[in-house]
């Protein structure tokens, strides 16, 4: 009983805190929260938390059973750089509309609802991939991660509690925090713009420095 609540409050704490920095993730969700209310903003955290517990599954397999190519990391950056390049741009025009007041989904065409923009952000951020292979190996090193079905589970359900009360708490804030939206609209959007086209570029930098250290080997 000791060993699962070990596991459990580890994988708790560890996606609790990873998801409080300021990030596109959390920062989306307090917007979607502001700006189209708690449902929505409840179901892009759900999608969020449904593509993380897919990457951490996939991570417990480790290295020997789970390799990721070089080619198929390069595909998940050039995506992840394209689509927040164009969540970006569409913040900006957003901003621009000094008329209307909404979110990114409603900007995106093929985008009709904040559960799909969830799974997108999330499953398109190849950072988050070595992130918990690198924590899966530290705890199966100390002996907190076991090797067992229980184990597994809830480390699972610790990474799921954790970052949906850490999503929660900037939903939170858009809502009851953030009450007038409209007044502000325009400078959040223009704020959301420089944290896509921010985190665009620095997946653009990692992703040219990574083919350039390959051609120096």
């Amino acid at each position: 009983m000791k060993k699962t609540a070990k596991v459990l409050l580890a994988g708790l704490l560890i996606s609790f805190l990873g998801a409080l920095p300021l990030g596109t993730l959390n920062v989306t969700a307090f917007d979607i929260a502001a700006s189209q209310g708690l449902f929505s903003a409840f179901w892009f955290a759900v999608a969020v938390v449904l593509v993380e517990l897919l990457v951490v599954r996939l991570t417990i397999y480790g290295n020997e059973r789970f390799q990721l190519t070089t080619r198929f990391t390069n595909y998940l950056f050039a995506f992840g750089i394209i689509f927040l390049a164009y969540l970006g741009i569409s913040s900006f025009m957003e901003a621009a509309q000094v008329s209307e007041v909404g979110s990114k989904a409603k900007l995106l065409p093929k985008i009709n609802s904040t559960f799909v923009l969830g799974l997108l952000l999330s499953a398109l951020n190849p950072l988050q991939i070595p992130f918990w292979m690198t924590w899966t190996k530290v705890l199966s090193s100390k002996g907190i991660l076991m090797k067992s079905k229980t184990s597994y589970n809830f480390y699972l359900l610790g990474i799921g509690s954790g970052t949906l009360i850490g999503l929660g708490i900037f939903i939170s804030l858009g809502k009851y925090v953030f009450t007038d939206y409209e007044k502000y609209s325009t400078v959040t959007n223009s704020l959301l713009g420089l944290l896509y086209l921010g985190f665009s570029f620095y997946l653009l930098f990692l992703l040219l420095k990574k083919r350039l250290n390959l051609k120096l080997q």
